[in-house]
C-alpha cells in the first residue's frame, strides 16, 4: 500500500479533479446549460466529498486497516453516489426543451 502514502497518488487525484472541472465546463457549454456560481460551488463540494472518500480508503489501506477501508468505502461511497445523483439533477436545471429534458404534456398522453 505504498502507493497511497506517496505524493504521486494525490498528484494524480488532483489532475483528475482538474480534468473533471474542465470536462464539466465543456459539457455544459455544448448543451447550453447555464452554470451559475452556485452550481460550481455544489460541484466543488461534491468533488471534495468524493476526494475525502478516496483519501479515507487510501489512508486506511495504507495503515493496513482493511476492515475500516471497506466499511468506510461502503458508507461514504453510498453517500457520494446519492449526492452525485442529486448534483446531476441540479446541474441539469435550466435545460430547455432539448433531447434530454423532454416530457410529454397532458395533451400528448394517450387516453
Amino acid at each position: 500500500m505504498q502507493l497511497f502514502n506517496s505524493g504521486f497518488f494525490w498528484f494524480f487525484e488532483g489532475i483528475l479533479f482538474c480534468l473533471a472541472i474542465i470536462g464539466l465546463k465543456v459539457w455544459a457549454e455544448d448543451r447550453s446549460i447555464p452554470m451559475p456560481f452556485w452550481k460550481w460551488i455544489a460541484f466543488a463540494v461534491w468533488m471534495v466529498l468524493f476526494g475525502f472518500t478516496v483519501a479515507f480508503i487510501g489512508t486506511s489501506l495504507g495503515e493496513n486497516e482493511v476492515n475500516a477501508a471497506v466499511k468506510g468505502g461502503i458508507l461514504f461511497g453510498i453517500i457520494v453516489a446519492i449526492s452525485g445523483v442529486g448534483l446531476w439533477r441540479l446541474i441539469k436545471i435550466g435545460i430547455g426543451n432539448g433531447e434530454e429534458g423532454t416530457q410529454t404534456g397532458p395533451e400528448e398522453r394517450p387516453a
